[in-house]
């Protein structure tokens, strides 16, 4: 197996409950996942990088004859109106969440083709993908156009036995999140309580075992975005409440700390 961004918190969960499942897997990340074990191979990579990435398909191409599936779990955020984005944080948002999920897969498909029994591709997309926020335009424009990218993909895959999967997580507990906030994220991640991370890897293990083209995190949450995106009045109307509700779980997330 194919896991992007097991260098820590999520995809460092998914990595572990792999391997104790007995399956090999090829961590692609720029520092190695912090554990270690003999089904665990480590290929140094910045997928912001277009070069490096296809250094390290080549890698894989020459080492792997085939593939069961591939999860994309890396993804980078940093919140900022557009007016005062940088061109390199806006590059490498897009490179590391949309374009390197796009260019991996196009490398990787011919080796899953290659399995009599099935392949999958999981993609740990962001609640993102369905509900607009402001500060991070770029990040869920990103998320949404992966979203596009599964769904359309998976049409084209439907007669190779190749399942595509996406998980849709709300704010999780991570390093992750913590960063986002101290750079001024969106206190729509607080509306509901930050899920564990641990809720995540076990929802992609699940999608390996028991394939669907979506899974919202939690659920509830992911209706509420559908509508949203249905009818973006409803968004518009409902944006005072759920700031509010945000920031009160923000601040009750803090005292926690």
């Amino acid at each position: 197996m194919i896991l992007t961004g097991a260098s820590g918190g999520i995809g460092a969960l998914i990595a572990q409950r792999l391997v104790a499942q007995n399956h090999i897997v090829v961590a692609l990340c720029r520092t190695p996942p912090p554990f270690e074990s003999p089904d665990l191979r480590h290929v140094a990579c910045d997928l912001g990088e277009t070069g490096a990435l296809a250094e390290a398909c080549a890698t894989i191409e020459d080492a792997c004859p085939s593939i069961y599936a591939v999860i994309h779990c890396a993804g980078t955020i940093v919140p900022s109106p557009l007016s005062a984005s940088c061109d390199r944080a806006i590059s490498r948002q897009i490179a590391v969440n949309l374009e390197a999920p796009m260019l991996l897969t196009r490398r990787m498909l011919p080796l899953m083709r290659n399995r009599r029994d099935g392949a999958r591709l999981v993609f740990v997309n962001s609640m993102a993908a369905a509900m607009p926020l402001a500060g991070s335009s770029v990040y869920a424009a990103t998320k949404a156009g992966l979203r596009s990218f599964a769904l359309s993909l998976a049409q084209e895959l439907q007669s190779e036995n190749i399942a595509v999967c996406s998980v849709f997580p709300g704010a999780v507990q991570t390093g992750m999140l913590q960063r986002e906030m101290e750079e001024g994220g969106s206190m729509l991640n607080f509306v509901s309580t930050p899920l564990a991370p641990e809720c995540v890897a076990d929802a992609v293990i699940r999608l390996l075992a028991r394939p669907r083209a979506e899974r919202f995190l939690p659920a509830i949450d992911g209706v509420f975005g559908r509508l949203c995106m249905l009818s973006p009045r409803l968004l518009h109307y409902t944006l005072p409440l759920l700031t509010f509700l945000g920031r009160r779980g923000y601040r009750r997330a803090t005292r926690r700390l």
